[in-house]
């Protein structure tokens, strides 16, 4: 019996979150992940069975990533964002939490079609309208709600992948889109 050594693992796994960030799943190669690797593919199949395997390997930490963020109001203290202090709270709660994990969260977002992980995008838009729902209850209707939820998901995405190696933009962009979106939403509609 060979022993599976933590270096070759992590190779692979390197090697794999790059292949799965240029290509979506279906494109994605287990051939190009060994050649990166610096291994075998043979030997990629003794750590991981299959192709699918593997993706769900370099996803996991990104996916409980992504499910504490369910947890943010309670992490934060915070109900309403009422300061410019409160929105930077949670968008450094934001960062900290997916920073890590930013290259795996956008694979889920973007290049993940074909597997359970699509899923992610309503996800995330479903704690959106959860929260606004816990916030505002009663003002307004879960049509509003799904139509903000969406449209706002879409521009965090964009911000992401438009920025995915500028964490300081990233942050700034994030804030003025927090404030656009939801600063005063009670207050600013008829």
């Amino acid at each position: 019996m060979q022993v599976l050594k933590e270096s070759v693992r992590e190779a692979i796994i390197e090697s794999a979150i790059l292949e799965f960030y240029n290509k979506d799943y279906q494109s994605a190669n287990m051939r190009d992940i060994a050649k990166n690797a610096n291994i075998t593919v043979g030997n990629i199949y003794r750590y991981y069975p299959n192709k699918q395997s593997l993706f769900n390997a370099i996803l996991i930490p990104a996916q409980q990533a992504i499910d504490l963020l369910a947890d943010f109001d309670k992490n934060t203290n915070l109900k309403k964002i009422h300061s410019k202090e409160e929105l930077d709270k949670i968008i450094q709660y934001v960062i900290h939490v997916t920073n890590p994990y930013i290259k795996e969260i956008f694979i889920m977002i973007f290049n993940s079609s074909g597997t359970h992980h699509h899923k992610l995008k309503s996800q995330i838009e479903n704690l959106i309208i959860t929260s606004l729902s816990e916030y505002y209850p009663g003002q307004f209707t879960r049509s509003f709600l799904e139509v903000i939820s969406k449209s706002f998901v879409e521009a965090v995405f964009y911000i992401f992948k438009t920025n995915i190696d500028n964490q300081q933009k990233i942050k700034i962009l994030l804030s003025d889109l927090v404030m656009f979106y939801f600063k005063n939403l009670d207050q600013r509609l008829f």
